[in-house]
């Protein structure tokens, strides 16, 4: 069987210089902030994706370890840019509010984003970053359907 044109060690490498490239973007945030990477991304997270406002929905969506989004919580709350409200109609849930601190590090952090994006996808068409989008929703629909059809624990 002829091998794949995109290995998952490829794709598991270009995941991680990606990250690397973005947090790398996203350094004159941190560093007139103070804010780790990781900080400053559920900053970014939670004001690009109302709706996803608990720590559970950050861990799940960008794949952090609820130690490192805990960690990072209680440090945004501590220095005012988070607030924590009770999520209407469930006790047991928290969602994580953005105070007026937070705006000018929002700001900055979606034009460094912005330019980020822009430079990532110099030299490349509409049609190919169309095209793009299509495979990365092909991904993602394939990617549920194996993380529901093999939990965590079982053998593919």
């Amino acid at each position: 069987m002829p091998e794949p044109l995109l290995t998952a060690s490829a794709m598991f490498a270009n995941a991680a210089r990606f990250s690397d490239a973005y947090h790398a973007a996203l350094s004159p945030l941190c560093a007139e902030t103070g804010l780790p990477p990781a900080a400053a991304d559920i900053l970014l997270f939670l004001a690009n994706n109302p709706g996803c406002e608990t720590a559970g929905a950050i861990c799940r969506m960008r794949g952090l370890k609820p130690a490192i989004v805990s960690f990072h919580i209680d440090r945004l709350l501590g220095e005012g840019f988070l607030q924590r409200q009770p999520v209407p109609g469930d006790r047991r849930k928290t969602a994580l509010v953005l105070t007026e601190k937070a705006a000018p590090v929002i700001e900055q952090g979606r034009r460094l984003q912005k330019s980020f994006a822009d430079r990532l996808t110099e030299g490349l068409r509409a049609e190919d970053l169309a095209h793009f989008r299509r495979c990365v929703a092909a991904f993602e629909r394939n990617i549920e359907r194996i993380r529901t059809e093999n939990p965590k624990g079982t053998e593919m």
